[in-house]
C-alpha cells in the first residue's frame, strides 16, 4: 500500500511543539495503548493515517462541523474546488479523553490541522 502525503498547517506545527514539551501529553507520545503494547497512541494513529488503515473506535474519530476557512485552504491545496472535504477529530486517550487532533483525509493526502485539548482548540 502506498503511503499518503502528509501536510502540516502552521497552526499544527506550533501546537505540536507546545504539546510535545508538555508533560501532560507524555501518555500520548510515550504511553501504550490497551490493545497495542508496542506503540504509543501517537505512533499508532500516524501509522493508521499514513498507510490508510482504519482508525479503531477507541480513538473516537468523528466529523466536525464548521472550519470553513480550513476547508477552502484544503480545496486550494488539492487544486479541486469541488472536492468534498471532511474535517475530523480524534481523541488520543479514548472517548472521554482531552488530547485531540484535528485532521482531514482526502484520497492520498492528509492535512494535519491542529492538536491540543478542548480548551486550547475551541476557544
Amino acid at each position: 500500500m502506498n503511503k499518503r502525503q502528509v501536510y502540516f498547517t502552521g497552526r499544527f506545527k506550533r501546537e505540536y511543539k507546545r504539546v510535545k514539551r508538555d508533560s501532560r501529553w507524555n501518555p500520548v507520545f510515550n504511553g501504550r495503548l490497551p490493545f497495542d503494547d508496542k506503540r504509543s497512541p501517537w505512533q499508532y494513529v500516524i501509522a493508521c493515517l499514513t498507510y490508510g488503515k482504519e482508525i479503531p473506535d477507541y480513538f473516537y474519530a468523528h466529523q466536525l462541523k464548521g472550519f470553513k476557512k480550513e476547508i477552502q485552504e484544503i480545496k486550494r491545496s488539492l487544486r479541486q474546488p469541488n472536492a468534498t472535504v471532511r474535517i475530523l477529530e480524534l481523541h488520543f486517550d479514548g472517548y472521554n479523553g482531552d488530547h485531540l487532533m484535528i485532521y482531514s483525509v482526502n484520497d492520498n493526502v492528509i492535512h494535519m490541522l491542529a492538536i491540543g485539548t478542548h480548551s486550547n482548540l475551541f476557544k
